[in-house]
């Protein structure tokens, strides 16, 4: 029977995992400092609404607040114990505030938590994405406009074939970056909904206000269906896709930047180039060799995601906490390479 075992080493959810490799593999607890921020945030607002509805009493949400400072103030190296992020964080609180720091999860579950934790925290690393894309736009346009009237010859399989301008080939890729964006726009307008308060999949009994929690996390909207808001995974592969076909973008970018440097038609600033370790006189695209091969990574993650999601019945399955780290990976790959790909 749940809560029996005395050996529960402080996690709040105890289970059939007494230790051994089990209890190892299914922790995510390291992994999951990407969310560690995004969660005292979600803790935060779902208390406040708590208190709101007079779920919890006002002074027990003062303490849960004062204790989730300490926690975010102690950083997540000082977490220990429970499954992942979510359960180390309640633990925490319920050592400073004592048993009332449980009123916490109140008409709440890890389903709908984790599904709004990854939504906080993804929407802030699209915008870095897009930041760093619309730099890349900046850069193109600029280097454009010092060469409308520069000749360069463009090619059709690798082979000259018509004179065309170092602006014209530019902008063609700022036009492909512009579509990327817009791509990324539209991710995130699913990306920003609020799953919270859909709870396991059914929602609460309680008196709940999703609308506030929403508001106070800077959700457009909540989502209007329980099941789909906490199981669904879909905008993880929206986004991905979306980062994908940027990393595309940039591949192609670097590839003919990698070209047109050994042909003599363009030079890499020194920032973004590297010598030999035993041909000093050469001068080499490394960075944008590296560009180039972000897009591979990412059409790598996209299949994992994919492939994870596949056939996945409804509602929660615990395959989907290895899900969000293909984005993850993959958001933070593109924005470095776009940023790069600008300097160059």
């Amino acid at each position: 029977m749940a809560g029996e075992d005395g050996d529960s080493e402080g996690v709040i959810r105890r289970d059939r995992f007494s230790g051994g490799p089990a209890r190892g593999f299914m922790s995510s607890l390291a992994a999951d400092e990407r969310i560690f921020e995004a969660d005292l945030a979600v803790d935060r607002a779902h208390v406040v609404m708590l208190a709101s509805q007079d779920i919890i009493e006002s002074e027990v949400a003062s303490e849960i607040l004062a204790a989730l400072d300490e926690v975010e103030a102690a950083g997540h190296d000082s977490l220990s114990g429970g499954e992942d992020v979510h359960e180390a964080i309640e633990a925490a609180v319920i050592d400073i505030v004592g048993p009332d720091g449980g009123k916490m999860h109140t008409a709440r579950s890890r389903n709908d938590e984790v599904a709004t934790c990854i939504r906080y925290r993804l929407r802030e690393d699209v915008l870095s994405a897009l930041d760093a894309a619309l730099a890349l736009r900046e850069s193109l346009v600029e280097t454009a406009a010092e060469h409308t009237e520069t000749v360069m010859p463009g090619y059709t399989h690798l082979q000259p074939a018509q004179p065309t301008t170092v602006a014209h080939f530019l902008l063609s890729y700022e036009r492909a970056v512009a579509r990327d964006c817009a791509r990324l726009m539209c991710a995130y307008e699913r990306i920003n909904q609020s799953p919270l308060g859909s709870a396991a999949f059914a929602g609460t009994p309680f008196d709940v206000n999703r609308e506030l929690a929403a508001d106070l996390l800077g959700f457009d909207r909540v989502m209007e269906n329980s099941m789909d808001a906490s199981a669904t995974r879909d905008f993880l592969a929206e986004t991905l896709s979306a980062l994908t076909t940027h990393a595309v973008t940039l591949s192609g970018l670097a590839e003919d930047l990698v070209i047109f440097s050994n042909k003599g038609l363009v030079e890499l600033s020194d920032d973004y180039s590297s010598t030999s370790s035993i041909m000093p006189q050469k001068k080499n695209p490394d960075t944008m060799e590296l560009v180039r091969a972000v897009a591979g990574d990412a059409v790598g993650e996209l299949t994992g995601l994919l492939t994870t999601l596949k056939g996945l019945p409804r509602a929660y399955n615990r395959d989907l906490q290895r899900a969000h780290k293909h984005a993850f990976r993959t958001v933070d790959d593109a924005g470095e390479a776009a940023a790069v790909a600008a300097g160059a």
